[in-house]
């Protein structure tokens, strides 16, 4: 669902638009549903060492920890009893001894419009003039805020407009490609990825009007990654398993993917797979593939790359698993093991193959 007059972007396209209010040091709000990464892009620009992220939780503070606490104090030295009032700024903002310590300092008030009003208008004026009573912002501090649409019913409050007009808009949409990718080089369980191949609108199937707790999201799965993992680990499965997934995802999609399980559990070993791809048998169905090239990718190496792609290579030939599962197969491992697109087999398997792009 897209709020009116917001303009749609993916992760890398946000990401480019965060370099460019980097450059011209303006704020920008960053709109979308629960669960699909706002803050997580957010906190990767801290990832340099140059860099720091100060995260501010704007929805749990009160006007007056922005604004600060008055105090008062005396104008005059010749002992008359003449005072005035100065605010005590809190240390929620940088000091120019702290900022000048990076590059750039990112300013992140996530969950802005989950904030009171108070609290918004007590920001009015460090968001435009980067000062707020006697404090200024340092000059190499970047604004960036974060919240769920209006129409997400999270109990947002709606933005006043002279808070609004301050900022740059846009909605971050869910990726299915880049969370893959992001997927592949965080640890995220093989199945996970492999059922969001196989059932793409597994990822993100957000109903603001639902009444179900548990829905799918981004997050949402990571979580259930861990939890598989888990289980995996503690040697549990059955009822726990299902109840622990359907409480992240919703019965729907935790029945789908605990089914998914089973299959992935049982699949060829990947490691006679592997050592004999010339005779290893290939499924005619669908799921059973999505689930093999993940477990196949997880252990592609620079030793064995060769028969994993000689492996892909008859999927694509065979009637029952076809072209799709080659590159799948082919992008996965280059994205899991990044070093194997270096190695003789994958270079000559890439130019052989020159429509099919690998990032």
């Amino acid at each position: 669902m897209q709020d009116s007059n917001l303009t749609q972007v993916t992760p890398a396209i946000l990401l480019g638009c965060l370099e460019v209010i980097t450059d011209i040091a303006r704020p920008i709000f960053i709109w979308g549903h629960p669960g699909i990464g706002k803050s997580a892009i957010t906190a990767s620009l801290a990832e340099p060492d140059d860099v720091a992220l100060i995260d501010v939780r704007a929805s749990q503070l009160d006007a007056v920890d922005t604004r600060g606490v008055p105090f008062t104090y005396s104008i005059n030295g010749d002992g008359t009893n003449e005072r005035r009032t100065g605010w005590a700024i809190p240390d929620l903002f940088p000091t120019e001894e702290f900022a000048a310590k990076f590059r750039v300092v990112y300013l992140f008030l996530d969950e802005l419009n989950n904030a009171p009003p108070s609290v918004q208008a007590a920001l009015y004026q460090l968001v435009l003039d980067r000062c707020l009573g006697a404090y200024t912002l340092p000059a190499n501090v970047v604004i960036v805020a974060a919240g769920n649409l209006e129409t997400d019913r999270g109990a947002t409050y709606r933005m006043a407009t002279p808070l609004a007009s301050r900022f740059f808009h846009v909605q971050l949409i869910v990726d299915g490609e880049a969370w893959e990718q992001w997927a592949l080089q965080n640890d995220v369980h093989t199945a996970v990825i492999a059922f969001r191949r196989w059932r793409p609108e597994s990822l993100h199937d957000f109903d603001p009007k639902s009444k179900s707790k548990a829905q799918p999201d981004p997050r949402a799965w990571h979580m259930v990654s861990d939890a598989i993992k888990s289980c995996e680990t503690q040697g549990i499965n059955g009822a726990v398993e299902t109840a622990i997934v359907s409480g992240k995802v919703g019965e729907a999609f935790g029945a789908e993917f605990v089914g998914f399980l089973k299959i992935y559990r049982n699949l060829p070993d990947p490691a006679a797979v592997i050592l004999a791809p010339d005779q290893a048998a290939i499924s005619k169905d669908p799921a059973v593939n999505f689930a093999l090239c993940g477990a196949l990718a997880q252990r592609a190496t620079d030793t064995n790359i060769d028969n994993i792609l000689q492996y892909a290579e008859r999927m694509g030939a065979d009637r029952g698993a076809g072209p799709e599962f080659m590159t799948l197969l082919a992008r996965q491992c280059a994205i899991r093991n990044p070093s194997i697109q270096s190695t003789r087999g994958f270079i000559k398997w890439a130019s052989s193959n020159p429509d099919v792009l690998i990032s």
